[in-house]
């Protein structure tokens, strides 16, 4: 009987949380989804404003905000921000999310493109194409290899005679041997 009590009045705490939890999440949910809206109707608003700015249309703006035509177009639209009531509508339905995503990357691409592409120009012409070794250095690596193929390990004296007789650094003369011991084992 006492713990029926107890996880009785535990399972009541619970759901009392569980509800204001709920609760508080669905108001953030409301707040997020108004701001959105608010946020996709501004920039519709500055797009429109703006359009008609490269345009010359300086009326069109008025009679699309309000979507009735006169002069009484741009009270009637702050009377409404004023109320709030604005908010109220859900714009999503009208809204396509997938077309205005698309519409922000071409206008992205076309700010940036130009920017992105001579910045990979200049990084691909930064690098140095990877080649083979010069033939006659090539050559006197095999040389040597063949002379020490039972232990083709060059000591630091002998990489850098290498070296002068091949015309490589010592970096390009491990590699090789390293390589070259790859290949062959």
């Amino acid at each position: 009987p006492e713990l029926d009590h107890f996880m009785g009045a535990y399972s009541e705490k619970l759901q009392k949380h569980h509800d204001e939890l709920t609760e508080s999440l669905e108001e953030a949910r409301t707040f997020l989804k108004r701001m959105e809206i608010q946020l996709n109707t501004l920039t519709k608003d500055n797009q429109r404003i703006a359009e008609a700015g490269s345009t010359g249309k300086a009326g069109a703006v008025a009679g699309a905000g309000s979507g009735g035509g006169g002069g009484g177009g741009e009270s009637s639209e702050d009377e409404e921000e004023e109320d709030g009531s604005c908010c109220d509508v859900d714009y999503h339905d009208m809204i396509d999310p997938i077309a205005e995503d698309s519409q922000l990357k071409q206008q992205l691409l076309r700010k940036y493109s130009s920017y992105m592409i001579c910045s990979l120009k200049k990084e691909f012409l930064k690098r140095k194409k990877k080649g083979k070794l010069p033939k006659e250095a090539r050559q006197k690596l095999l040389d040597w290899w063949t002379q020490h193929y039972k232990w083709p390990y060059p000591s630091e004296n002998e990489k850098a005679a290498l070296a002068e007789v091949t015309g490589l650094n010592q970096k390009q003369i491990n590699n090789w041997f390293i390589n070259q011991r790859r290949r062959h084992w």
